[in-house]
């Protein structure tokens, strides 16, 4: 097996151990990079499916009502904790918690594109909540945080995702945020370092697909980030991320008040940056 790592793409290595080398010797070099990377969407970093998600598919179905009229609420996971993903990070449980306290909501995009015409929702309401992955249909007894973006969405502001989700079609998302540094740790197959060494198990234990970490040599411990979009994906970097209900909107069981469509709001406050 060949081994890689992202920051240094023209690197190969057949054993685990030169990997390991590599990546003590260039280690704050490789640090720096990954600390300023914009995550979005899926990434290559691994060739195998992250975790295998066919029994989800099979045994979870979001709640979908029969929607009667031109506004929806959704409820959807944009990240679940606990998995190692495609861009080899592992998010840990308390992940979220400080960006869950600091920012009470933020946009949902279509894709990750940085467009007016892919605006979702301006105000997506960004929760935690802790969860099972037992209830998403998957055969694991082990609880997650679940970041969650619960918003509105009016038909003529975005009209291919009010039917996508009306629809039933959208089954993954995908978080667009940045590494808090400081907050980020590189875990590490090293037979020449116990306390490498123990750290890489310790965290590989915490994940639902450890064999990930086995294969690859390596994954990064996320222990913050900052949540700059939540979006409506094919293929997110984890496929755990669901959207739990589509519902017909109800202003009196709602906190939420609907927003102007998107065309009547001051165009300047879109801010993101990818």
């Amino acid at each position: 097996m060949k081994y890689s790592i992202k920051q240094f793409p023209d690197k190969k290595f057949t054993d685990k151990m030169d990997l390991t080398r590599f990546l003590k010797k260039n280690f704050e070099d490789i640090v720096k990079a990954k600390s300023i990377e914009y995550k979005n969407n899926a990434n290559k970093s691994i060739d195998k499916q992250v975790v295998d998600v066919s029994l989800m598919d099979n045994a979870f179905t979001p709640q979908i009502e029969n929607i009667t009229g031109d506004v929806i609420e959704i409820k959807s996971i944009i990240n679940s904790t606990n998995i190692i993903d495609s861009h080899l990070d592992l998010h840990t449980f308390k992940c979220w918690n400080k960006s869950g306290n600091e920012t009470k909501s933020n946009y949902v995009l279509q894709e990750h594109a940085n467009k007016f015409t892919h605006v979702i929702s301006r105000k997506g309401e960004n929760v935690n909540e802790v969860m099972n992955f037992k209830d998403l249909g998957l055969n694991l007894d082990k609880q997650f945080t679940a970041n969650m973006n619960k918003f509105i969405l009016n038909r003529k502001d975005n009209p291919f995702m009010f039917d996508q989700y009306a629809e039933g079609k959208v089954s993954q998302h995908s978080v667009g945020m940045l590494y808090v540094w400081g907050k980020l740790e590189l875990a590490y197959y090293d037979e020449e370092s116990e306390k490498n060494m123990e750290f890489f198990e310790k965290y590989k234990t915490e994940a639902i697909n450890p064999e990930i970490a086995d294969e690859n040599g390596y994954f990064w411990v996320v222990n913050e980030a900052i949540k700059r979009e939540g979006s409506a994906v094919l293929f997110g970097s984890n496929p755990v991320t669901p959207t739990l209900y589509v519902k017909n909107y109800e202003p009196s069981n709602h906190s939420q008040k609907i927003e102007p469509s998107i065309d009547t709001q001051k165009t300047q406050n879109l801010f993101i940056k990818i």
